[in-house]
């Protein structure tokens, strides 16, 4: 005999799925990848190197060459407008093998920038080339950002445990990216001891449209997953404020009663069990009976 306690994790509205895009660098290609996702409702974050904004250049990498030239710092708030800015460093450094003192300038720089020009706090962070280590992870949370998204593909809809080691889902030129977005949308069961809801997270680059010629690959994945009232469309930032909201909630001993202290409304519910609670701010519930499973 086991029992299911009914108290876990759903996204607003008591929805099973929610998506989040995440891409870096602040480059001109972003405005046409705004006007997609603008046309179709969905929500991004975007990883600003603010030491950088206007320099014009190109990359390769690999492939064909493409210009790489960032947003100037006077269009920044006008080209984001509606999706969150975050810090991707000052100069996108590859901080492998430097001191905390050196990591912590590089991170906190960018963000204390960003956070002269949006006139708000700066949260979130993409480390830049992926770099990330004990020391770069330690300078992250000392510069007092909540989140931090790594370049591992995970291939699953998890919510992260640890939010300063944020793996994607998969990037947007991942050959398993079809098979995933079925998967995400499907309403079969997804089974994971933390929550039944899922959170499918792509990032990249938006140059690598043009380097790759497959602009219409991301439309038509954007076309799919968009309109749809059971998804949240969510930046990486509300993501984050939303499931520390769920892990402040306040628990019995006996898992009863729930308390949320915090400013936003929580859903929780169990894993089989279709009755799905909304704790308000402040609010105090009964938790349904747990279930014998």
């Amino acid at each position: 005999m086991s029992y299911m306690v009914n108290d876990r994790l759903f996204w607003p509205g008591g929805k099973k799925k929610c998506l989040t895009l995440s891409y870096d660098d602040g480059v001109t290609q972003d405005i046409r990848f705004l006007e997609i996702l603008n046309k179709a409702g969905v929500k991004a974050t975007f990883n600003l190197n603010p030491g950088l904004f206007g320099v014009e250049g190109t990359v390769a990498a690999g492939k064909k060459e493409v210009p790489h030239i960032k947003i100037a710092a006077d269009k920044i708030l006008e080209t984001y407008r509606g999706h969150e800015i975050a810090a991707h460093g000052q100069l996108h450094t590859s901080m492998f093998g430097m001191d905390p003192a050196r990591c912590t300038y590089e991170i906190l720089k960018s963000r204390n920038e960003l956070e002269k020009l949006l006139k708000k706090p700066v949260t979130g962070f993409a480390y830049a080339f992926g770099a990330c280590d004990e020391t770069i992870v330690a300078a992250t949370k000392a510069s007092g950002l909540r989140y931090a998204r790594t370049v591992v593909s995970t291939h699953r809809f998890d919510i992260p445990q640890n939010f300063l080691l944020w793996d994607a889902t998969c990037h947007h030129n991942d050959e398993k990216l079809p098979e995933l977005t079925e998967e995400f949308l499907s309403d079969d069961p997804y089974f994971s001891f933390y929550s039944p809801a899922k959170l499918f997270y792509v990032w990249g680059h938006a140059y690598e449209f043009d380097q790759d010629d497959n602009w219409d690959m991301f439309e038509k994945f954007i076309d799919k997953v968009s309109g749809r009232d059971d998804v949240w469309y969510a930046t990486n930032g509300e993501i984050e404020e939303y499931v520390r909201a769920y892990r402040n909630l306040i628990f019995s001993v006996e898992s009863d009663y729930v308390t949320n202290p915090s400013s936003i409304p929580v859903w929780i519910g169990g894993v089989f069990n279709s009755e799905i609670l909304c704790i308000g701010p402040g609010e105090t519930k009964e938790l349904p009976p747990k279930q014998n499973v």
